[in-house]
């Protein structure tokens, strides 16, 4: 069952099940809350209480008008705080993020404003560079595609264009070929993969959701990189003292854990642990469900 809280003017979308510890989970980009469905039910047949949240300005957290200053990582954050204490999931929390929903827990943990005792990173870091660092990223075809998505009106027309198209381009897992780019051209089509993270099924969902409200909104997200870098300045100096685990596909394109990234990871907190997980690409929630469970598991028991 989908319920919504409010936010401002946004309804936030989530779903709660079972009873137990508590596990928040915080879906990225191009995704929905329903990414986590496979793992939410074998958490809740172990006694578990799992939530996951549509994250605002996706699908079924979406409205009518939309800005780019609605995607502020503030704002993200004090949507999953009024979730927690709304819902009161104070029972051992952890929360799980991938992508996107990386930065967002993240600044919730820096915050300080509820309790989280766990907390997983997939596929994701702290928080972006700012856009000046992907300018400088280049391919055959044309700029990153997070410097493309600074106009997020005109990326998400093109992506509009052919919903199931641009999702199968992100979901892809192995290329056709190997001349990568990660320009909004090439990732974000189909035509050169030829191995998808989800089912046919998945997509369909997946599909059906996207073509409600189209891509602005989630694109929206990554025009506020800059302001993001200025507004965690003000809580930058807050300590951690939860237990917390970044987790990289060794095959990942997009987040790959290089040297820089294992540095800038071991400086967040005083315990930071890494773990690369052999053969995976993006998209772990899908491909390596038992890797993911196996590490919620072992931090629910303090291992």
């Amino acid at each position: 069952m989908i319920n919504t809280i409010k936010n401002n003017d946004f309804n936030i979308s989530y779903k709660t099940k079972g009873s137990g510890n508590d596990v928040l989970f915080l879906h990225g980009f191009p995704s929905n809350m329903f990414m986590w469905d496979e793992i939410s039910e074998d958490l809740v047949k172990n006694n578990f209480r799992v939530t996951s949240i549509e994250q605002r300005g996706y699908p079924l957290s979406s409205k009518q008008k939309m800005e780019i200053s609605d995607f502020t990582i503030d704002k993200l954050a004090i949507d999953i705080e009024t979730l927690i204490n709304s819902l009161d999931l104070s029972n051992n929390l952890t929360i799980v993020s991938h992508d996107w929903g990386t930065v967002v827990g993240w600044a919730v943990l820096k915050r300080k404003l509820v309790s989280v005792e766990n907390y997983i990173g997939i596929c994701g870091g702290t928080l972006f560079p700012s856009h000046k660092v992907y300018k400088n990223l280049n391919y055959y075809d044309g700029d990153h595609y997070i410097t493309s998505f600074q106009q997020p009106l005109e990326s998400a027309n093109l992506l509009d264009r052919d919903i199931k198209n641009s999702i199968l381009g992100a979901y892809r897992i192995k290329n056709a070929n190997n001349n990568v780019s990660l320009s909004i051209k090439s990732l974000f089509n189909d035509t050169n993969h030829i191995e998808y993270a989800i089912s046919h099924v998945e997509l369909d969902s997946l599909v059906n959701n996207y073509e409600k409200t189209g891509f602005y909104g989630p694109i929206s997200w990554y025009a506020n990189l800059d302001e993001n870098i200025k507004i965690s300045e003000q809580w930058g100096n807050n300590e951690l003292t939860q237990n917390i685990l970044f987790m990289f596909g060794e095959k990942d394109m997009a987040v790959k854990l290089t040297e820089n990234m294992r540095q800038r990871l071991n400086k967040v907190a005083d315990v930071v642990k890494i773990k690369e997980i052999s053969g995976a690409g993006h998209w772990l929630p899908y491909t390596h469900k038992e890797s993911v469970l196996d590490e919620i598991y072992s931090m629910s028991k303090g291992l």
